[in-house]
């Protein structure tokens, strides 16, 4: 519950995040050893314990969505002041559940009024409260506190702050109707003032015409809540402040009694005795060392399948790559006429005795039709056969004498070029 309360404003996210550092929080003080070295232990997370502290580390860490872009203006009692402020809260939310009964009505209720009387009974008349306390009343406390205690209904702030950022509107009075408009919209809903004292003295003719304007505008049944704090009595402001706030409706903050006051202090000297308690504990504890973890024994396992799959993958892209790199080549010879003895095979015609003296006879059309059909898997192979090309050339050209003289020469030009 204490966790819960402190949560305002966070979304699911916001919690899912809190608890997963928490967590981590205590998992990194259960085994530091994890975080020193990159082998892989064998832990037992049951033993890993996530204890108030490490969601107190994780909140620390962490800034709720609603606070990100817009002021949150609810917020529970803190520890410190609860026992000088429990009394008046209390109060306070009881005052609340009579003028305001959407936060204690049933939706039964509401349906048996309907079937009764055909609408449903107004259970509203323009409710209103208004804290009143000097200074150091803890009315910066309270206020907040009832707002947090009503959280289920949406609240509209009309503090000066408010007004005076409101980026829709380009004067305070357009500001003020913009945020009336919009709690009519979301009813049951709270309007909020904090400081009305100091709201009421700054505020001039036309701002304060408009906002009594409006809530006399309000129908007596609708379900919205004027919430506001004062630091000083309304007796003191000018004007006529009671017709925005009448006498009925003013909650007047008295100062802690005596019993308030000894549950303070109770509660001050026992966290005062166990924070010393604490570093006495921590002195008196001598450091550990840390306890060697038993490590992951390594299973000897061949590459996964998606390894596999993965470098079959590369080899192939790898191949057509090298495909479309040696038929290019091979088209730029066959392209250049310098190069035209070495096109196509050497037939009878051309040389009666040549399948007699070359033994593999080699040619560029047949380069490219092995390209083609994917038999060179590497460069070396097709190195090979350019090769047995010249090696071809010089020896039809030393034993034969053939009538293509500068056949060698034309093939050495081959060979340096597609190197």
């Amino acid at each position: 519950m204490e966790l819960a309360a402190s949560c305002v404003g966070y979304c699911g996210a916001d919690l899912k995040a809190l608890c997963t550092e928490a967590a981590i929080h205590a998992f990194r003080e259960k085994y530091p050893q994890v975080y020193t070295s990159d082998d892989k232990y064998l832990i037992d997370v049951d033993s890993v314990k996530v204890e108030k502290y490490h969601f107190i580390e994780a909140m620390s860490t962490i800034t709720p969505a609603s606070q990100r872009g817009s002021i949150v203006h609810s917020r529970p009692l803190s520890l410190v002041v609860a026992p000088c402020l429990q009394r008046h809260l209390q109060k306070s939310m009881n005052h609340i559940s009579d003028i305001f009964p959407p936060l204690t009505v049933s939706s039964e209720l509401t349906k048996l009024s309907i079937l009764s009387y055909g609408s449903a009974i107004p259970l509203v008349y323009r409710p209103r409260l208004l804290l009143c306390g000097g200074d150091g009343s803890g009315l910066d406390h309270l206020g907040p506190a009832i707002l947090h205690e009503l959280e289920k209904f949406p609240v509209h702030s009309l503090g000066l702050p408010s007004l005076l950022s409101d980026p829709s509107a380009k004067t305070s009075e357009e500001a003020v109707v913009h945020i009336f408009s919009e709690a009519r919209r979301t009813t049951p809903s709270i309007l909020y003032i904090p400081q009305f004292n100091l709201w009421w003295d700054n505020a001039y003719e036309q701002l304060r015409a408009v906002l009594l304007t409006l809530l006399e505008e309000l129908p007596s049944d609708l379900p919205i809540l004027l919430l506001g704090t004062s630091s000083s009595s309304l007796a003191e402001l000018d004007g006529n402040p009671y017709s925005v706030f009448p006498q009925r409706s003013v909650y007047q903050l008295d100062k802690p009694s005596i019993e308030d006051r000894s549950l303070f202090f109770d509660g001050l000297i026992e966290a005062a005795l166990s924070v010393l308690l604490e570093a006495m504990t921590k002195k008196s504890k001598e450091p550990k060392s840390l306890p060697e973890l038993p490590k992951v024994p390594k299973v000897a396992s061949g590459p996964k399948v998606s390894e596999l799959k993965a470098k079959v993958e590369a080899e192939q892209h790898a191949i057509r790559r090298l495909r479309m790199c040696l038929r290019d080549v091979c088209n730029r010879i066959l392209y250049d006429k310098r190069f035209s003895a070495f096109h196509y095979p050497v037939t009878d015609e051309d040389a009666p005795n040549y399948r007699s003296i070359i033994q593999n006879p080699m040619d560029v059309a047949t380069l490219l039709q092995r390209v083609d059909s994917g038999q060179y898997l590497t460069c070396s192979a097709f190195v090979q056969d350019v090769d047995l090309i010249v090696t071809n050339a010089k020896v039809d050209h030393v034993t034969c004498h053939s009538s293509r003289p500068t056949m060698a020469n034309a093939c050495q030009k081959a060979t340096v070029t597609n190197r």
